[in-house]
């Protein structure tokens, strides 16, 4: 799984840091483990909807501080997470390419996209 930090993830390490506080402390706040929240922040667990609330009690959060935290748990589920540490660099790279260029896809690209897709090696 992937390192980085989902959004999710980089506000609340912004929130951390704001606060001079660790991953433990904000773990404490929410009532789980830093591992678990460290899991949450890197797309490998799904944030629960509830934590806005807690983190908005635990640290006073702007109107517009939660709605954007809300954005960002939200974002985090409107995707399944792909585990591509198999493959490698090129595919992953076509995979990226790809996830890129699709907005710009008309239907035909799309379908085309599709199709090819679904062909077997040998086919």
């Amino acid at each position: 799984m992937s390192s980085t930090l989902t959004v999710f993830g980089r506000i609340t390490r912004k929130l951390r840091i704001e606060h001079d506080e660790y991953l433990k402390d904000m773990a404490l706040h929410l009532g789980v483990s830093p591992a678990y929240l460290s899991a949450v922040e890197r797309g490998q667990r799904n944030a629960p909807y509830e934590w806005v609330g807690r983190l908005q009690e635990a640290y006073d959060l702007s109107f517009e501080a939660v709605e954007c935290m809300k954005k960002a748990v939200a974002e985090s589920r409107a995707y399944n997470k792909l585990d591509i540490s198999h493959l490698t660099d090129a595919d992953k790279r076509l995979i990226e390419m790809i996830a890129e260029h699709l907005p710009l896809f008309d239907d035909v690209k799309r379908e085309q996209l599709c199709e090819l897709a679904g062909q077997r090696k040998g086919n």
